[in-house]
């Protein structure tokens, strides 16, 4: 009998397990653009035709940075490949670096053209208010730039 209950509850603890994964999962690999618009949802109050709106601006923008997006990828293999066992060439290592600050500073462009154009054209006067409240405490957190001081420090 014990040995039922035991089984029992190790089952329920499997499936249980795999249905919070499962959701958990979803949530945090669901497409970007869901993430973005769920965010700003949240974050600014967007009605359903904002919504919308938003999707509809981030989907135009996905056929220009797609090609970016696979760019920078080459990129980063290409210099795994050229460094790996201890190699190094500079005239190389240059080159994909060259290559691949290209390709972000078109991401860059890209994501600011993006977010023009959703603040520009999308949000209220109130929401931009709030978007700027939002954003203004953010500078440097994304990257951690804000431990610049603390990395740098070690350097004399």
């Amino acid at each position: 009998m014990k040995k039922r209950y035991l089984i029992l509850i190790s089952l329920t603890t499997m499936i249980l397990g795999t249905a919070i994964h499962g959701v958990v999962s979803y949530r945090m690999h669901r497409p970007f653009i869901e993430r973005i618009v769920g965010r700003m949802s949240r974050d600014l109050d967007l009605t359903d035709a904002q919504r919308a709106q938003v999707k509809a601006i981030v989907e135009s923008e996905r056929s220009s940075v797609a090609p970016l997006l696979n760019e920078a990828a080459r990129n980063r293999q290409a210099l795994r490949e050229s460094t790996a066992t201890g190699k190094f060439d500079e005239t190389e290592v240059r080159n994909l670096a060259s290559r691949q600050a290209k390709s972000m500073t078109e991401m860059i462009v890209a994501r600011e053209r993006v977010k023009a154009r959703i603040y520009n054209e999308v949000l209220t006067p109130e929401q931009r208010a709030k978007a700027d409240q939002l954003f203004a405490g953010l500078d440097g957190f994304r990257f951690g730039w804000h431990r610049r001081d603390a990395i740098f420090s070690v350097v004399p």
